[in-house]
């Protein structure tokens, strides 16, 4: 019979010295588990620094508010109004939430200056004036602040460099992105003028041969009030 060193067998495991090595496996799995959780603590750090739509939501709508002139119960249909402290007042769910398509994605773009943007309503959250005239104060809040305004009209955003670029009324071409397929179909400019996006209308069939109704016209549907320049 050979007695090479390849036909021979070491020790073999009994159960319990299995059991005791998967178990001092676990145990190391577990440590590099922790140490990579600990390790991962600066991208918790990162994102806490950004806005969050649970505790921001209504500082966005108010700001949204001031600067579009479009009163918050049209931007955020479930809007329940806290008159102790408008702050606290609850944005509501609503089928569409696109409030929270741009929410997300101006938070994505630019979490600082967005951060700066709710802080001035935390500062004058029932001053519409008081916030425009703060957005305004420096570049980087007054052009975030334009492309906000024209994501809730458009749908599109405009990056905030592109626009301070381009000088209002100049001829020159600024790109532009669509927020989502929520935000090509909700943008304000379609409600305002009562007509819908290319491929997509919720109007009733044969709207076309009526004429339009003015929404501030006080002596037409007076409580549907569309554009306002006061914050509620």
């Amino acid at each position: 019979m050979s007695t090479s060193p390849h036909h021979e067998r070491g020790p073999v495991a009994t159960d319990s010295e299995q059991g005791g090595e998967v178990s001092r496996r676990a145990m190391l799995a577990g440590a590099m588990a922790t140490t990579a959780v600990a390790a991962a603590g600066p991208i918790d750090t990162v994102y806490a620094q950004g806005a969050d739509p649970n505790q921001d939501m209504v500082a966005f709508l108010l700001l949204s508010s001031a600067l579009t002139g479009i009163h918050v119960a049209n931007l955020a249909p479930e809007f329940t109004l806290n008159r102790n402290d408008i702050l606290k007042s609850d944005p509501g769910v609503d089928p569409i939430n696109v409030k929270n398509n741009y929410f997300a994605f101006v938070n994505g773009k630019d979490p600082a200056t967005f951060g700066k943007l709710l802080q001035i309503v935390r500062d004058h959250p029932q001053s519409a004036p008081d916030i425009i005239n703060h957005v305004n104060a420096s570049d980087d809040t007054k052009f975030l602040a334009r492309s906000i305004v024209l994501m809730w009209y458009l749908g599109s955003w405009y990056k905030p460099a592109d626009l301070q670029a381009n000088a209002p009324g100049s001829a020159a071409f600024i790109k532009s992105e669509v927020v989502s397929a929520t935000a090509y179909t909700q943008g304000l400019v379609w409600q305002i003028a009562q007509a819908h996006p290319m491929g997509y209308s919720n109007l009733q069939f044969g709207y076309w041969s009526r004429e339009p109704v003015d929404p501030n016209d006080q002596n037409v549907r007076s409580d549907l009030g569309f554009i306002t320049p006061t914050i509620p």
